[in-house]
């Protein structure tokens, strides 16, 4: 895909080495809608520059992922859906001791279970009610559609910004059984602390930019508002109940 067709913000800079700037020094994109495209063509396209063949399924990590998802989606003719994970909180603690997806056990962040001398057991109260939250946000979103199959696709998981290793491991771990053929996660920025833990769990990650102590995705934008739940529906609505070829 030309350059010229991509936002200036994009075209204009190769992904960031890891640790490079500071939030301050670094091009915002435009809008939250702007997508890591440069780096995610390469890795699922036939060729680079080419067409995705049909093979590809892109996700939002939703709710904030899904504008990006959507313009990855629309640039690569691909079906779009949703993956939805929530955090696991401790009252009084800003940092999430875990994190849950749809059917899988979460997945805890031991470190922060130790400094906080919590049990996995202890969060039990937060892991019902967060998952009943992950079934009310997928029937909104899919509005009564069934998931797409992922079988043997090459798999874009999307996200408005990766500031933390945990959210993105849950929704991998959940993805990896659903026998994919790759994997590529994307997000227009990285924290770079985290970049190479992140890159083993996948086939490639691809991401713009890669500060250090990314501690927050809003001030990396021009433009920022947490996606509301209508918002994320009608973006997946958007791009009609399509379900992906073999």
């Amino acid at each position: 895909m030309p350059s010229s067709t991509l936002p200036p913000v994009l075209s204009a800079r190769a992904p960031a080495e890891p640790g490079e700037g500071h939030a301050r020094e670094i091009p915002r994109p435009k809008h939250r809608r702007t997508p890591t495209l440069p780096a995610v063509l390469p890795l699922v396209s036939d060729r680079p520059g080419g067409p995705s063949g049909g093979r590809v399924v892109v996700l939002g990590l939703a709710p904030g992922g899904l504008p990006v998802a959507a313009k990855v989606a629309e640039t690569l003719d691909a079906p779009l859906d949703a993956t939805v994970v929530r955090q696991l909180n401790v009252p009084g603690y800003d940092r999430p001791v875990g994190a849950i997806t749809d059917g899988d056990p979460p997945l805890f962040d031991r470190e922060s279970l130790k400094v906080l001398g919590v049990t996995p057991a202890e969060v039990g109260e937060s892991v019902k009610r967060e998952r009943t939250k992950v079934h009310r946000r997928e029937a909104i979103y899919r509005g009564g559609r069934a998931p797409l199959c992922l079988q043997g696709r090459t798999v874009v998981l999307a996200s408005d910004g990766l500031t933390d290793a945990l959210t993105a491991r849950t929704a991998v771990r959940a993805l990896r059984g659903e026998h994919l053929g790759r994997l590529v996660l994307a997000a227009p920025l990285c924290d770079a602390r985290f970049a190479d833990e992140l890159r083993r769990d996948v086939d490639g990650l691809a991401c713009l930019h890669q500060p250090l102590f990314a501690h927050a995705i809003g001030p990396f934008y021009g433009e920022f508002h947490e996606v509301t739940d209508r918002e994320a529906a009608v973006l997946l609505r958007g791009h009609g109940p399509r379900a992906a070829v073999g």
